[in-house]
């Protein structure tokens, strides 16, 4: 890309000056002789005309240092010469001096003048005297000459200079580009649409070994190349766009192909892409690490579906034994009752406490198993939801006397009875952890950045921010069980509720004056 510049002399310098031309014009062969005999001078050339046209013609293509013009002619008069002569742009400031044997009047040299003659001289003329005024619009033409020379080397100097320095911009631009992308920790190529290489960086070339034209193929991997043509169509159809795409390029040190991101960003010159410039950024680590993930995900996926299953079949198979159990605590109690003691009676309470709380947990354990296996989704209006669920919580909500208010609620898309059963784990927790104070619970929605936020808001006891990281978790309570009843499970089965349709639930509360739960929803219908 380097250009040299070199010390050349110029077209101006090389050229000869211009010789001057001198016109003279007279209807009268003799005149014109005459003005031949005395004019003829190896100065300048003498160009003859016969009339005015042929005077016009010939400074149509020709410039003169001066035209000496008859006066007096047919057709077309010295006047009338004049002024058309004046009206091209190659005589339009030549000198013009009228000789005449007739007009001498002083109206008529008045006319000369008006029509852009610089001197009168009237037949006969003296010859020294005319060759001398001849002479001297000559020696201007030619200073006027030499002037526009030294103009246009000026011009030309000026040019050279700064095309020049322009020369040394773009090689100094040059420079510091190869320094950059040579810099950069990746292999960066340039490319005309032809796919001729015009430029690579050091880090290309020792990847790739292509200096000039490239072996697409010997460096794209075989199950990529398809890929690769489809990408480089859409680049020739798109031509002012970037394009990405991600493919395996061999090493030309160990044959070994690894994954690179290639981004190709084009080059517009007046409207026009006149090449591409593509950097190769090698994301072999990154794409091993996202398989290794996907691997660890399908895994992991499917653990969890077994413990899932196991979860189900184990809580499902528990109930029964559990039934029989309570069923026969149940006969012995009824049957024994006289002659139990006080110790025996509590023993046995015992046991259907025991029972109770075992049948509670494998119904929630079987609750939380079943979460997402029901994929039956449909439009939920969730005020209806919300009615629903307050007419199945009718009794406990009236025994605590809480008050429940309820905004103005959205439809969106969920399976129902999941809805209907995160609502009614929200709404019990508010009553479970209630304080002293009359119960008051607000349910709202409001919609914002394309989703959906539900609220529940309670004035009870509130939630230390301690257990803001594990209050969702399996098992976690955060109370004995003499405080307060449970599993330690609902708020785990509602927080996979929401995530299984694709939300994510949190709390904000104030220890002793009350917590509000948030979830999220996608906008459904």
């Amino acid at each position: 890309m380097a250009e040299q510049i070199t010390e050349t002399k110029t077209w101006v310098e090389t050229q000869p000056l211009t010789r001057a031309n001198v016109l003279v014009v007279d209807d009268r062969p003799d005149g014109l002789l005459a003005l031949e005999a005395v004019l003829s001078c190896d100065q300048y050339d003498l160009f003859k005309a016969s009339s005015g046209q042929e005077a016009l013609r010939a400074a149509l293509f020709n410039d003169f240092a001066v035209i000496l013009l008859d006066v007096q002619m047919p057709e077309m008069d010295g006047f009338e010469t004049a002024k058309l002569l004046r009206e091209t742009n190659r005589s339009q400031y030549t000198p013009i001096i009228f000789v005449t044997a007739i007009n001498k009047e002083i109206r008529h040299i008045n006319q000369g003048y008006e029509s852009g003659a610089v001197d009168y001289v009237f037949k006969p003329f003296d010859p020294f005297i005319l060759k001398s005024k001849v002479k001297v619009f000559v020696e201007l033409f030619e200073k006027n000459m030499q002037i526009k020379r030294q103009a246009a080397l000026l011009r030309h100097i000026e040019a050279e200079e700064q095309e020049r320095k322009i020369l040394e911009l773009k090689q100094e631009s040059y420079r510091s580009y190869k320094y950059l992308s040579d810099a950069v920790p990746h292999a960066i190529v340039k490319v005309k649409p032809s796919g001729q290489v015009e430029y690579f960086n050091q880090q290309w070339l020792e990847y790739t070994g292509f200096k000039s034209e490239i072996d697409w193929k010997a460096i794209v991997h075989p199950q990529d190349r398809r890929k690769f043509l489809a990408f480089w169509l859409r680049m020739c159809q798109k031509n002012k766009q970037t394009h990405e795409i991600e493919m395996r390029l061999r090493s030309a040190q160990d044959g070994i192909y690894r994954w690179h991101l290639v981004r190709a960003v084009p080059e517009i010159k007046n409207g026009e892409n006149i090449c591409w410039i593509a950097s190769c950024t090698d994301i072999d680590n990154i794409k091993r690490t996202e398989e290794s993930f996907k691997v660890l995900s399908q895994e992991l996926n499917r653990s969890n579906k077994e413990l899932e299953e196991y979860a189900y079949v184990a809580s499902h198979d528990l109930k029964e034994p559990l039934h029989v159990v309570s069923s026969f605590v149940y006969l012995l109690e009824k049957r024994f009752q006289p002659k139990l003691d006080e110790h025996d009676r509590q023993y046995l309470k015992f046991i259907k406490e025991g029972v109770g709380q075992a049948q509670r947990l494998i119904k929630d354990l079987l609750e939380y198993s079943c979460i997402g296996r029901e994929k039956l989704y449909e439009v939920v209006d969730t005020a209806s939801v919300v009615t629903e669920v307050l007419a199945n919580l009718k009794t406990i909500i009236e025994n605590e006397k809480a008050t429940i208010t309820c905004g103005s609620m959205p439809r969106i898309i969920a399976n129902y009875f999941e809805i209907v059963q995160l609502f009614q784990n929200l709404i019990i927790n508010a009553v479970k952890y209630k304080s002293r104070k009359p119960l008051e619970i607000q349910i709202n929605a409001r919609f914002e950045n394309d989703k959906w936020i539900f609220s529940i808001k309670d004035n009870g006891i509130g939630i230390d921010s301690q257990y803001k990281d594990r209050i969702f978790d399996m098992f976690q309570r955060l109370h004995g069980k003499n405080e307060y009843s449970g599993t330690g499970i609902g708020l785990a089965i509602c927080k996979k509720i929401v995530e299984s349709h694709g939300g994510r639930i949190w709390f904000e509360s104030v220890l002793g004056e009350g917590s509000v739960f948030y979830f999220t929803f996608k906008h459904g219908a």
